[in-house]
């Protein structure tokens, strides 16, 4: 006997018809998810050898920029109404175990919309103010000689539990638009998981961008009381050589008040890029850091690049970042390194 799927639609008109109109709205349901949509799979490999400024380690192998692998869609919701999100996972390459410890997804974790009003998004985002401190640094804020180090006490990425500059801020609410020449970005967080005597963590800038030109300006407030931080940047291409300069000041938890300068070239020359920096830092008008760093890029490809580099910091070491902010060192038992250099391969995909 033939089995029959719904025999009292078939002896019953009221049936069919609600059947009907069930099916329809459930077509009818099922339209968005034929909107056009994609995910984008990127990142970078980046393994290097070499001895690295800071405390002593001797030679070793590490990530030399930041490896990640990220992953950023986006769905065509219509109206010129696009819904987007963007993850990515920062990693060492040479053991395979997380770059952040605390956070698999450490270099962004966002989901937003995005429309004539701009771009919004939520989640663990970079700070308004990141965008225009890595326009004055030729090597991008990544690897050896990147920004973190080269501006000495301003980030947190040091290890001292009160530097000023966060880079990247959770719980957030980001808003970036674009508007001719300029791109304007907001960040605004909530206070979860942050001290709770201190303030809601901000931050703000504008960059201009037109042919070889390249101009921002920046204001940052993390979550602490005294700590502050402003910046301006800008870079110049006069296509045999881009020039980079920016300058920072502001004050950290300890109200010590902090500044910094950076001024970087970068030469293109065939396949080669090459690059260089100095950085300084003063603390309550006492220099902390005076750095110097080179670096030296061959493209095998547009994705595939062998570089060396090498840093060196006269200070190091005779300031340390304790209990009362930055002081002179008294024989800490920590041997600091103020020479380091590494050799790497970095990869883009």
């Amino acid at each position: 006997m033939r089995h029959q799927l719904f025999p009292r639609v078939r002896k019953n008109p009221f049936a069919l018809s609600a059947m009907t109109a069930l099916t329809a709205s459930l077509a009818g349901l099922a339209l968005p998810a034929s909107a056009q949509s994609s995910v984008t799979i990127y990142g970078l490999i980046d393994v290097a050898v070499g001895q690295y400024d800071g405390p002593s380690r001797g030679t070793i192998m590490n990530t030399g920029a930041t490896s990640r692998l990220g992953f950023r869609g986006a769905e065509d919701l219509g109206g010129g109404l696009k819904a987007i999100f963007q993850l990515e996972h920062q990693f060492n390459p040479d053991d395979g175990t997380q770059y952040n410890p605390s956070a698999f997804f450490s270099g962004r974790s966002t989901v937003g919309l995005e429309g004539f009003f701009g771009r919004v998004t939520l989640g663990r985002e970079v700070n308004a103010s990141h965008y225009v401190e890595a326009g004055a640094d030729p090597f991008g804020q990544d690897g050896l000689p990147a920004g973190y180090g080269a501006r000495g006490g301003i980030s947190q990425a040091n290890g001292g539990p009160g530097q000023i500059d966060t880079v990247r801020t959770n719980n957030s609410i980001n808003w970036a638009y674009t508007l001719g020449s300029f791109t304007f970005r907001a960040q605004g967080a909530m206070r979860e998981g942050a001290d709770p005597t201190g303030n809601k963590p901000y931050s703000a800038s504008v960059i201009y961008a037109s042919g070889p030109l390249q101009l921002g300006i920046s204001t940052l407030n993390p979550s602490k009381v005294n700590d502050n931080w402003s910046y301006v940047s800008g870079q110049y291409d006069f296509n045999v050589a881009r020039l980079f300069a920016g300058f920072g000041e502001g004050r950290n938890t300890f109200d010590q008040k902090m500044r910094n300068g950076m001024v970087g070239v970068l030469v293109p020359v065939g396949p080669w890029q090459l690059k260089a920096s100095y950085s300084h830092t003063e603390a309550d008008g006492n220099s902390i850091q005076d750095r110097v760093a080179m670096g030296a890029f061959y493209f095998l490809s547009k994705r595939t690049v062998v570089y060396g580099e090498a840093t060196n910091d006269k200070r190091a070491g005779d300031y340390a970042y304790g209990i009362r902010g930055w002081q002179p060192s008294t024989g800490s038992i920590i041997k600091i390194n103020g020479t380091g250099y590494d050799v790497g391969l970095r990869h883009y995909f």
